[in-house]
């Protein structure tokens, strides 16, 4: 009876040790703790803020970009009267048409003839303002592009010059811009600066 409990335990030991051993063969070994990534250091910056439309004011602009668009507008003056007078023309003839289609029947005659030469004003007077804006373009891109680009390379130098980080154009940001201190406000500034180096 003592060899069998013997027996026993001895085979409650061995099972017991073996099951121990498969636990720990299946257990799984322990991640190796990964290194803490290293936070990117965002420096600080200076901001400012810029509104490029007061480029073109008269009064307080940028004189080299004044002189370019006056000298536009004068090239093209001509133009754009004759486009406002056929513009004109077009008004008066729909005023004709509405006086003639009160009686309809006894100026059907009149009201086609005066269908047909608005249609044909309406057709010229298309053509011609495609033809005007296709022009203004080319002459502000031959002009003002040379203006524009050195603006931008002044007010890239000029951000460097101040150590700014940032230049907003508050022009551009529309109801995005909701407050802009104006101690920040860089405008006046810059276009002295740009109309001394530039006269």
């Amino acid at each position: 009876m003592k060899s069998v409990r013997t027996l026993v335990t001895l085979l409650s030991l061995t099972l017991g040790s073996l099951s121990l051993s498969a636990q720990t063969a299946a257990a799984p070994a322990a991640p190796v703790a990964a290194k803490p990534a290293t936070p990117k250091v965002i420096p600080t910056a200076r901001l400012a803020w810029i509104n490029t439309q007061e480029f073109a004011a008269e009064e307080g602009g940028i004189k080299q970009l004044v002189r370019v668009m006056k000298e536009l507008e004068l090239e093209f003056s001509g133009a754009q009267s004759d486009l406002q007078l056929q513009n004109e023309k077009l008004r008066t003839l729909v005023g004709e048409l509405k006086k003639l289609g009160a009686d309809p029947v006894a100026n059907a005659e009149a009201i086609k003839q005066k269908q047909t030469d608005g249609m044909q004003l309406q057709q010229d007077l298309q053509a011609k303002q495609q033809q005007f804006q296709a022009a203004v373009q080319a002459a502000q891109q031959q002009k003002q592009a040379p203006v524009v680009a050195e603006l931008t390379k002044a007010l890239a130098a000029y951000a460097k010059d101040h150590d700014l980080g940032f230049v907003l154009d508050v022009s551009k940001l529309g109801d995005a811009g909701v407050f802009a201190k104006p101690e920040l406000d860089i405008t006046a500034d810059f276009v002295a600066t740009f109309n001394a180096a530039h006269p």
